[in-house]
């Protein structure tokens, strides 16, 4: 891989500040991450190098995932690295301008999320896990559709990697960190976890709904959330889609890839969409079988 000098870069305009980086965006078109002090002490209390994670080619078989064109050092200490450009929408902020019968495509949604899954399960393939899956502003959805995963030092390179990055959209990190199911060691992790991440990705993309919720006291009803109660509020009676959604969250079960079972239930079921009145670009979603 080329390595660059970051004195090397006269010209170059900020574009993203934030507590882990900073983005530029340099003359010739490419951007320029560098990490800021919080990764490196990040890394070393994990015992993991960043540089050993920047130079890894491994991902380069994945063409989904933005990797490095370039390291980028501070004499000899790599402290970031270079990157193309992607022009597109994060998943974040996709469907904001989503009409009603655009939010009650279920088709729509399943080839959304197939595409996701097939990311990461190449990525999965060559041993790469990404505990940051379910935050959406690393997913770019393209013009023509396809899509990017761009946050290339969130992502984990083999069982002997830990991660520095965990979604909040996972929940309670201790469900993760320590859980044998989830974990080789501390915070280096199997990918089971993506599997999870991917049944919450699901939900929170097609449904409207957190799976994290299950197993937390209902505010108004003071019992626990039962999965079944997610189900039942969906409007869902399918047996093996229920099992396979149990296991990806359970603590000890292993779990699944799910397109194909999103792709049966579009075939199955309608979908309506109301949004709420007290809570604009709030959705609540129920299915109906065919």
């Amino acid at each position: 891989m080329i390595k660059e000098q970051l004195s090397s870069f006269k010209q170059k305009e900020l574009i993203h500040s934030g507590e882990a980086s900073r983005i530029y965006r340099l003359t010739d078109g490419r951007l320029l991450k560098v990490a800021n002090p919080i990764v490196f002490m990040t890394c070393q209390a994990l015992g993991i190098s960043y540089e050993s994670k920047i130079l890894n080619t491994s991902a380069r078989s994945v063409q989904e995932i933005v990797s490095p064109l370039s390291a980028v050092y501070e004499g000899s200490f790599c402290s970031g690295f270079t990157m193309e450009e992607i022009v597109g929408v994060d998943l974040n902020h996709y469907d904001d301008n989503f009409t009603l019968e655009d939010r009650s495509d279920l088709f729509h949604y399943a080839d959304l999320y197939a595409k996701i899954e097939n990311v990461v399960m190449k990525a999965n393939r060559v041993g790469i896990v990404v505990p940051d899956l379910c935050t959406c502003d690393n997913i770019m959805i393209l013009p023509d559709g396809s899509l990017k995963f761009i946050d290339f030092d969130g992502l984990q390179f083999g069982s002997r990697d830990k991660s520095m990055a965990l979604s909040t959209s996972l929940g309670n990190p201790r469900s993760y960190a320590g859980n044998s199911k989830y974990d080789y060691s501390y915070c280096s992790f199997k990918k089971e976890l993506d599997k999870t991440s991917l049944a919450i990705l699901m939900f929170l993309l097609a449904f409207n709904v957190n799976l994290t919720k299950v197993g937390m006291m209902h505010p108004q009803l003071r019992v626990p959330i039962r999965l079944e109660d997610v189900f039942g509020d969906l409007g869902v009676e399918d047996k093996e889609f229920f099992r396979k959604i149990a296991a990806n969250i359970s603590s000890d079960k292993k779990g699944y890839y799910l397109q194909d079972d999103l792709f049966r239930i579009a075939e199955n079921y309608t979908m309506d969409t109301m949004e709420l009145s007290f809570l604009p670009g709030q959705y609540i979603k129920k299915l109906t079988r065919k």
